[in-house]
């Protein structure tokens, strides 16, 4: 996978040492419910928009395709998806704050419907490498399996 960074205005493409137990589903995972797959990683900077993160800080957007694979309808919520860097996390991803394709604080997916869009989250200037996850959670609060997607961005 190519992770596009951003620098002086200008773009710049690092290739990183995909992890995935299953060859078969490549920067992909799939749940009892939904697939989930990263399509694109996206390191803008400090500033993403109108909004700009601390000196130590950055900005990281993963562009993500979901599609319901029930027959019912399946509502998600933007603090699904996690993700940690280097030793440090969880960390929720941030609310919608307007950027364009980003997903939105809460959504519902017919059956067999697929969205794309963005899930961004704000990590350290300096890390190395990202996992993102999704821990499948029940309606008597217990909890399932936890999906993880891992990427080296140095």
């Amino acid at each position: 996978m190519e992770i596009i960074k951003y620098e002086n205005n200008q773009s710049k493409i690092l290739l990183t040492g995909d992890y995935c137990p299953n060859q078969a589903l490549i920067n992909e995972f799939q749940t009892l419910f939904f697939t989930c797959k990263v399509n694109e990683i996206e390191l803008p900077g400090k500033e993403v928009g109108d909004y700009i993160v601390e000196e130590d800080a950055q900005f990281i957007i993963l562009h993500v395709a979901i599609k319901n694979i029930t027959n019912e309808i399946l509502n998600m919520y933007n603090d699904d998806f996690m993700i940690c860097f280097d030793e440090d996390g969880p960390y929720e991803s941030e609310q919608n704050f307007g950027v364009p394709y980003q997903f939105p604080d809460e959504y519902a997916l017919k059956p067999a419907e697929e969205i794309k869009g963005k899930i961004i989250f704000i990590i350290s200037a300096n890390t190395k490498k990202i996992q993102f996850r999704y821990t499948e959670y029940y309606d008597d609060e217990s909890e399932g399996k936890t999906y993880k997607l891992k990427y080296k961005i140095a």
